[in-house]
């Protein structure tokens, strides 16, 4: 048996001295800790019959301001057709299928919505109960507290809802995206609080079974 030439040796060497490198790069490049879960913030309330229902149609009605001793420059800082803007978006990536918010408001009496008014399956209700933007303009976070309620529109009155959740806290944006305008800024972060919100709620299931 021919012994190895020094050429194969060196070829050998360089080989190992490669792989040993991007090993060890590999492991440099892990994150330092596991991302957390989407929506782990968010605390589910009392509720039941969503994944029975199993609903298409969802009316996201006008967002409620639930803030008793805000005064009027704070209520009128929420971003009310943002947020049902986002809510939709967070609907769609859930399977759901939300009505044109111009078709809800067509039937919207006194900023209040009556669900069934337009025939949806259900009802996505928006309830704001503290937002802040203190430190915006600052760190780019917000501090909210919002809650999300699913409604069945044939359900009596004060019924439970089918699902719901709520999350309070401290909201940011990815700070390594560059973003070329404020408005797609806000648009983002709102999104953020939607995906979060709807994130532990059950997906409409769109098997055959369910069609």
């Amino acid at each position: 048996m021919s012994k190895p030439t020094p050429q194969f040796l060196t070829q050998r060497s360089v080989l190992a001295l490669a792989v040993t490198t991007l090993v060890t790069l590999s492991a440099c490049a892990l994150p330092e800790r596991v991302p957390q879960r989407r929506g782990t913030e968010v605390a589910v309330l009392e509720g039941t019959g969503l994944s029975e229902l199993n609903p298409s149609d969802v009316a996201v009605a006008p967002v409620i301001i639930y803030m008793l001793e805000a005064d009027q420059q704070l209520r009128d800082a929420v971003p009310v057709l943002g947020l049902r803007q986002a809510m939709q978006r967070a609907l769609v990536r859930r399977r759901y299928s939300p009505l044109a918010l111009d078709f809800v408001d067509s039937r919207v009496v006194d900023a209040s919505y009556t669900a069934g008014s337009v025939g949806e399956q259900a009802m996505c209700e928006v309830i704001v109960h503290a937002w802040s933007e203190r430190y915006w303009k600052t760190d780019r976070v917000l501090d909210v507290d919002v809650e999300v309620r699913m409604l069945d529109p044939m359900a009596e009155a004060e019924s439970l809802p089918l699902w719901a959740g709520r999350m309070k806290g401290e909201v940011e944006v990815n700070s390594i995206t560059n973003y070329r305008a404020e408005a797609r800024l806000r648009e983002d972060i709102l999104d953020e609080i939607a995906l979060e919100l709807l994130a532990r709620m059950p997906a409409r299931d769109t098997s055959p079974a369910q069609q």
